[in-house]
């Protein structure tokens, strides 16, 4: 157990030791690239070369912040003609000596910030009316309202201040600040709404008014001619119908009375000369279907006779102006193969 627990103690001195070992690695890489950086930094300013020794001295500081490195960025940015910058970074290095108690450094920092201020070109912004989700800014960077209204010490050179808010219209102007020690200022006018894109409602066609017909002239027809009297035609048309029909009936009697008769004279061939009802089957079958047939045709001339008569009175008694006209009614029977033809005059 006691060994167990010596190898867990000795675990943990190991990783609490491996981990300060990283960061230690970690912070001497570091420290070794900003001394590196710093160096080359000071080499660029010798040259004159102020303009790429600034970046060296900026990332320096990054990798490992010190009074020292700032003092060093602050000269090169002063250097470069960046006085406002200079300036500002300068009382960032009093303020970080100062934490680290180099009152040396904090001599030097509050020397050099004093000795650039009267020379310090400043800009005041101010907003003419302010609107909702208005937005100002000097060289890209946002200008709080805060800071609207108060001198703020800019670099030497071109500046550009744009204002924007929702539904207006953006609004920029550019000024350049070349005097030392100048003061400017800066109005934002109250900003013009933007036009309304907003695409318009699209209109609701209405179909014009149908045009007015004016309704055809009346015209007054002449009355229709009264019907004829329709009683003595539809009783004459019945008989016609009715007679038809009987001459029907008659013509079909007499087909079956033929046929009953050839039936007839077929069964004697089957049948005894000297007794005719003495027939084979043969004989006998047909003699029955002449039988039937010759009942059809006593049934069809019985039928076939009513309707003829039938028909006859019908027509004959029916109303006619015809018949007045002409005198008189002449009605017959005409004779024809297989049957007969009603014929008259009226």
């Amino acid at each position: 157990m006691k060994a167990r627990t010596m190898r867990h103690v000795v675990c943990g001195v190991s990783l609490s030791v491996a981990l300060a070992c990283a960061g230690s690695a970690y912070g001497q890489s570091a420290k070794v690239a900003a001394q590196a950086l710093f160096e080359d930094g000071r080499k660029l300013v010798a040259e004159g070369r102020f303009a790429e020794a600034c970046p060296k001295f900026a990332e320096s500081e990054k990798l490992d912040p010190s009074a020292s490195t700032l003092l060093n960025l602050a000269s090169c940015y002063e250097k470069a003609g960046k006085s406002a910058t200079a300036w500002e970074t300068y009382k960032e290095a009093q303020s970080v000596a100062s934490a680290a108690n180099r009152q040396d450094y904090v001599a030097i920092a509050q020397k050099r910030a004093n000795a650039l201020e009267p020379s310090l070109t400043k800009l005041t912004v101010t907003v003419g009316a302010l609107v909702d989700g208005l937005v100002v800014k000097r060289d890209g960077v946002e200008v709080g309202r805060p800071l609207f209204g108060v001198a703020i010490p800019i670099d030497p050179g071109s500046h550009t201040i744009e204002a924007s808010a929702p539904k207006k219209k953006p609004w920029s102007t550019t000024l350049d600040a070349k005097e030392a020690g100048a003061s400017l200022t800066v109005t934002v006018p109250p900003l013009d709404d933007a036009p309304d894109t907003t695409p318009p409602p699209v209109p609701t066609t209405t179909a014009p008014p149908a045009p007015t017909v004016a309704p055809p002239p009346t015209t007054t027809a002449a009355p229709p001619p009264p019907p004829p009297p329709s009683g003595g035609s539809t009783q004459a048309t019945v008989g016609v119908v009715v007679g038809g029909v009987g001459i029907v009936g008659v013509a079909l009697g007499g087909v079956f009375a033929l046929s009953a008769k050839s039936k007839y004279n077929d069964s004697l061939s089957n049948c005894s000369t000297t007794n005719v009802d003495s027939c084979g089957q043969t004989g006998f079958d047909t003699r029955n279907t002449a039988r039937t047939d010759g009942n059809i045709a006593s049934v069809a001339f019985a039928v076939g006779g009513v309707a003829l008569a039938t028909g006859i009175v019908l027509w004959v008694t029916a109303p006619s102006s015809h018949a007045s006209e002409q005198g008189g009614v002449a009605i017959g029977v005409v004779p024809t193969l297989g049957g007969g033809m009603l014929q008259g005059r009226w």
